[in-house]
């Protein structure tokens, strides 16, 4: 008797015949769901940066939203001399002037007042021969 002639042969990387997958299936066709995206944006997004944390600002501890907090955040990076951190932050000045009801946080007076003292150094930088 010759080995064609008996059983299959089973055992290591030889499973038996009825187990093996069938020709066209997949190994697992149920298989495990796939689980949602923790990435893909949802709803609270925004709500995640207007929650409130517990942040140290100039030695005094203040509740600010999360987004106030990266700002202050930025704002240290760029004062230590990073330039892409300072165009990072002109950037979003500039995104929130845009926006309708956005004041620029100074009075009139003070206004007027910051726009006196510009045009006067200015003149006097004109007068003075420097290139102004």
């Amino acid at each position: 008797m010759s080995r064609e002639d008996g059983p299959k042969a089973v055992g290591y990387k030889k499973p038996p015949q009825k187990t093996r997958f069938q020709k066209g299936q997949s190994g697992n066709p149920s298989g495990r769901r796939k689980s949602k995206s923790s990435t893909a944006p949802t709803d609270d997004d925004q709500a995640f940066l207007s929650k409130k944390v517990k942040a140290k600002i100039a030695g005094k501890e203040v509740w600010i939203s999360k987004r106030e907090a990266l700002r202050e955040r930025l704002f240290a990076i760029a004062m230590d001399g990073n330039v892409p951190a300072f165009a990072l932050l002109f950037r979003l000045d500039m995104a929130n002037d845009n926006k309708p009801g956005a004041g620029s946080g100074l009075t009139e007076a003070e206004e007027e007042a910051l726009i006196a003292r510009f045009l006067a150094r200015k003149r006097s930088g004109a007068a003075g021969g420097g290139d102004g």
